[in-house]
C-alpha cells in the first residue's frame, strides 16, 4: 500500500512552485483567448448578430487564435516543466532531492494541466456570463434560406470549454510523452510538435499509397473524418467543434495511457543520458524509419508527377530512402558521421521492409481490388454518380440530401439507400463488371468520364465503400444502372410528389430555346404541374434519362419545408429542387400546351442565320480537371480545326435543331457547332446587353477564348448522331 501511495503522490510546493515560476504561460494563453474570443464579442455586445458567423467559429474551436493556443501552449508547458530533465546540472539537482521519481513526475504532470486548463476556464466562465441568443442564418448559393442557428447559447460555451480541455489535455500529454524519450529541449519540442500528428500523418501516408496501388479505393469522406478524429485537434475541423460519446471516449483512454507509459518511462528513464538527442536506445531506429519512410514517400510521388513511366515513382523511392535515412540517422545521432557499417545494415533492413511494402501493394496480397459482397449479406447500399451534374440530374448525387432531407420518405441522415434485393445485386452486379474491366477504366484520357461512389452498409462500424471512374457510354448502356434507376424504390424516393414540402413557393421552367422563363405562382396550377411532372418521372426510362439530345427544358421548384433534423425543426425553410424535362415528358409538356406555353420550348427557323459546324481533333489531349468537368484545352494540347460547314438550309437547320446534343464525350475527336440567331430575332434582342459579360467570364473560367458568344449557342454531335452529309464534307 505504501508503493501505491507512494506512486501517486504529489508535492504542493513543487507544483506551487512551477506556477511561480512559469506564470507567463497562462498569462499569455488567457490573453489569447480573451482577445479573439471575448473582446470581440465585448465591443459589439449591444448588436451581435452581424458577429454570429465569428462566434459560431470561435465556439466551434476553428478560429485560428484558438487553435494556435490550443497547440503551442500545452507543447510549451511540457517543455519547460520538464526542461531539467534535459541539462545535466538541472536533472543531478532535482533528481537529490528527497522526492521519488513518481512524485516528481506527478507534481510536474499537474502543474501543467493547471497552466494550461486555467486560462480556458476562467475565459469559457466569462463567456457564460455574457451569453445571449444569437442567430446564424444558412442560405443556399442563390439565398434560399436552409436553416437557422443560437450559436451562442450556454451549452455551446459550456461544450466549447469541454473540447478545448480535451483538445489541450491531450496535446500536453503527447509533449510531456515525448520529453520522455528526448535528451534535449529543442528535440523536446520538435518531437512534441511532431508527434501530436504522427498518427494522422502515417494514416493519411498509408492512405495516398492504398490510393494509387489499390483499384477502387475509396479516399472520400469516411476515411478522411477517420483520419481527422485520430487528433482531437484535427478533429474540430471536421466535427464543428462537437465530440461524439465514441470519440471523446477514445480521447479520455488515449489520455489515461500517455499518462501511464510515461509515467513507467520516467522511472526507466536514464538521467546520464541528458543532452542527448533519445535517451531510449530502441528509439534511435524508429524515429530513424520513421524520418526515411515520410522523406521516401514524399520524393516518390513528386517523382511520379514528374514522369509518365512508372518507374519514375521507384526512383523517387529509392533516392528518398537514401538521403532521408542518412538525415534521419544523423539527427538520432546528433553527429554527421553515420557512414558506418552499423547504419548500412539498417539501411538494408528498412529497405528490405519498403520493398515488401510496395510488392504487397502491387499485386494486392489482401485481395482487396476484386473482393465484392455476398448480396445476401448487405443490408443496404448507397451510390452516388456525378453524370448527374452535367446532365442535369442530381439523384445519384447525395451531397445535398444528407445535410437537409428534402423527401418524404428520407431517413435521419437523408440518403437515398437501397434496399430491396434486385438493386443490391444490381449494385453488387455492376461492382464484379468494374473490377474486371481495371484496365480499361483506369485509362479513360479522352473521354467524358465520372466517378462512382458504391458505400455498403452505411450504418456499420466499417462500411465497405469503393469508388470507380466509368466512361459515359459505359454509364448509359449499364442494366445494373438501368435496374436500379427504374425500379419502384428509387422511382418512388425522387419523385417529385415524394417532395417534403409544405407549401410550394414558385416554379420556374426555363429552356434552351430563346424565351422567356415560365413562372408559376398559383397554388391550383403549381399542384397540376407537380402532378404532371410526377407521372412522367415515374414513367420515364433510363434511356431517355441518360440521352445526351438537349433537353426539353428545366423545372425549377421553390418549396418550404421542415428539416426534423434542425435545431429548430418546426422552422420553415427554404429550398431549390430540379427537375429535367426530356421530350418524352408527355404530360408535362400537354399541360404547357394547354396553358398557353408551347411556342416557348420550340425552336424557331426564321430566327436562325445559320448553324455553323466543325470537326474538332484534339491531339495528345490530357484532362486536367476533374472527371466530369468541362474539358479544358491546354498548352500540351494541340487543336485542329481542319474546316468549317456553314448551314443555311431551312430544312437541315430544323433537322440540326431537333437532333442536337448538349455536350461531347469524346475530347479528341468530335463534332459541334454553333446557332447564329438573326439580329431581330428575340435571342439576340434578350441576351445582345450581357454579351460582352459572358464572354470574358467563359475566359476567366475556362481559359479559353475559341466559345461563342451570347448571341450564339453551342452545340454538340456525338458518334451516331452525326448527319451522314457532315461526316462526308470532312472526310474531303
Amino acid at each position: 500500500m505504501r508503493s501505491k501511495a507512494s506512486y501517486f503522490s504529489i508535492s504542493k510546493p513543487m507544483i506551487i512552485e512551477n506556477l511561480r515560476r512559469f506564470w507567463a504561460i497562462p498569462a499569455l494563453a488567457f490573453l489569447v483567448y480573451f482577445l479573439s474570443g471575448v473582446f470581440p464579442i465585448l465591443m459589439t455586445y449591444s448588436h451581435l448578430n452581424p458577429l454570429s458567423g465569428y462566434i459560431g467559429m470561435s465556439l466551434s474551436n476553428q478560429q485560428p487564435f484558438y487553435m494556435f493556443a490550443h497547440l503551442i501552449f500545452p507543447i510549451a508547458a511540457a517543455v519547460v516543466i520538464f526542461r531539467y530533465l534535459h541539462g545535466v546540472s538541472s536533472v543531478s539537482v532535482v533528481h537529490s532531492m528527497p522526492f521519488t521519481r513518481a512524485k516528481l513526475y506527478n507534481s510536474g504532470f499537474i502543474s501543467g494541466l493547471i497552466m494550461i486548463a486555467a486560462p480556458i476556464i476562467v475565459n469559457g466562465l466569462i463567456l457564460l456570463a455574457i451569453s445571449k441568443p444569437v442567430y446564424n442564418e444558412y442560405h443556399t448559393e442563390t439565398g434560399l434560406m436552409l436553416d437557422t442557428v443560437n450559436v451562442f447559447s450556454r451549452a455551446d460555451v459550456l461544450n466549447w470549454i469541454w473540447v478545448s480541455l480535451l483538445i489541450a489535455f491531450v496535446i500536453y500529454a503527447v509533449s510531456v510523452f515525448t520529453g520522455m524519450l528526448t535528451g534535449n529541449s529543442l528535440m523536446h519540442f520538435a518531437l512534441a510538435a511532431w508527434f501530436n500528428f504522427l498518427l494522422p500523418m502515417l494514416y493519411f501516408v498509408f492512405v495516398a499509397y492504398f490510393s494509387h496501388y489499390l483499384y477502387g479505393f475509396d479516399t472520400s469522406a469516411n476515411l478522411s473524418e477517420f483520419g481527422l478524429r485520430i487528433s482531437p485537434f484535427l478533429n474540430i475541423l471536421r466535427s464543428e467543434g462537437v465530440f461524439d460519446t465514441a470519440t471523446t471516449v477514445y480521447y479520455i483512454v488515449s489520455f489515461f495511457i500517455l499518462l501511464g507509459i510515461t509515467g513507467f518511462l520516467y522511472q526507466k528513464r536514464r538521467l546520464e543520458r541528458a543532452s542527448d538527442s533519445l535517451v531510449f536506445g530502441f528509439m534511435e531506429p524508429i524515429i530513424c524509419y520513421l524520418i526515411t519512410f515520410f522523406g521516401m514517400t514524399m520524393l516518390g510521388f513528386y517523382f511520379d508527377v514528374l514522369g509518365e513511366s512508372e518507374w519514375y515513382i521507384y526512383a523517387g523511392f529509392a533516392a528518398g530512402t537514401v538521403i532521408f535515412f542518412i538525415i534521419g540517422q544523423m539527427i538520432v545521432k546528433k553527429t554527421p558521421r553515420v557512414y558506418n557499417l552499423e547504419s548500412l545494415k539498417s539501411l538494408v533492413i528498412y529497405g528490405l521492409i519498403a520493398v515488401l511494402f510496395i510488392l504487397g501493394l502491387k499485386f494486392d496480397v489482401t485481395g482487396f481490388e476484386k473482393r465484392v459482397p455476398d448480396p445476401a449479406n448487405v443490408r443496404s447500399i448507397t451510390i452516388e454518380s456525378y453524370f448527374d451534374q452535367a446532365n442535369n440530374f442530381n439523384f445519384f448525387n447525395n451531397n445535398y440530401l444528407i445535410r437537409h432531407p428534402i423527401y418524404k420518405s428520407s431517413d435521419e441522415e437523408g440518403e437515398f439507400r437501397m434496399k430491396d434485393p434486385e438493386n443490391i445485386k444490381a449494385v453488387t452486379k455492376l461492382h464484379r463488371s468494374l473490377t474486371e474491366n481495371k484496365e480499361r477504366l483506369i485509362n479513360l484520357q479522352d473521354i467524358y468520364a465520372s466517378n462512382v461512389l458504391l458505400t455498403y452498409d452505411p450504418d456499420s462500424t466499417f462500411p465497405m465503400s469503393r469508388r470507380y471512374q466509368i466512361d459515359y457510354n459505359s454509364y448509359r448502356n449499364s442494366p445494373e444502372f438501368k435496374q436500379i434507376y427504374e425500379s419502384k424504390e428509387f422511382k418512388e424516393f425522387f419523385a417529385p410528389g415524394n417532395l417534403n414540402y409544405e407549401t410550394l413557393t414558385q416554379i420556374y421552367i426555363n429552356s434552351e430555346i430563346p424565351s422567356e422563363t415560365v413562372e408559376i405562382k398559383n397554388q391550383a396550377e403549381m399542384q397540376e404541374f407537380m402532378d404532371c411532372l410526377d407521372r412522367d418521372f415515374k414513367a420515364q426510362t433510363f434511356e431517355d434519362m441518360t440521352s445526351l439530345k438537349h433537353k426539353y427544358a428545366t423545372v425549377d421548384i421553390d418549396f418550404k419545408y421542415k428539416n426534423k433534423n434542425s435545431d429548430t425543426p418546426e422552422k420553415l425553410l427554404e429550398t431549390v429542387v430540379s427537375y429535367t424535362v426530356t421530350d418524352n415528358y408527355k404530360n408535362t409538356i400537354q399541360w404547357l400546351e394547354e396553358h398557353g406555353y408551347k411556342n416557348r420550348f420550340i425552336h424557331n427557323v426564321s430566327d436562325v442565320e445559320y448553324i455553323e459546324l466543325f470537326h474538332n481533333v484534339h491531339k495528345d489531349y490530357k484532362n486536367d480537371l476533374y472527371p466530369g468537368t468541362i474539358p479544358n484545352v491546354t498548352s500540351e494540347s494541340e487543336t485542329v480545326e481542319v474546316k468549317s460547314l456553314k448551314i443555311t438550309d431551312p430544312v437541315k437547320i430544323q433537322e440540326l435543331l431537333n437532333s442536337y446534343e448538349s455536350m461531347n464525350i469524346n475530347y479528341n475527336d468530335y463534332y459541334s457547332g454553333v446557332i447564329e440567331y438573326r439580329w431581330n430575332s428575340d435571342y439576340q434582342q434578350q441576351y445582345i446587353d450581357d454579351d460582352y459579360m459572358y464572354e470574358r467570364s467563359f475566359k476567366e473560367d475556362y481559359g479559353r477564348e475559341d466559345m461563342p458568344s451570347m448571341t450564339q449557342k453551342q452545340i454538340y454531335f456525338n458518334e451516331g448522331n452525326v448527319p451522314d452529309y457532315v461526316l462526308e464534307y470532312f472526310k474531303k
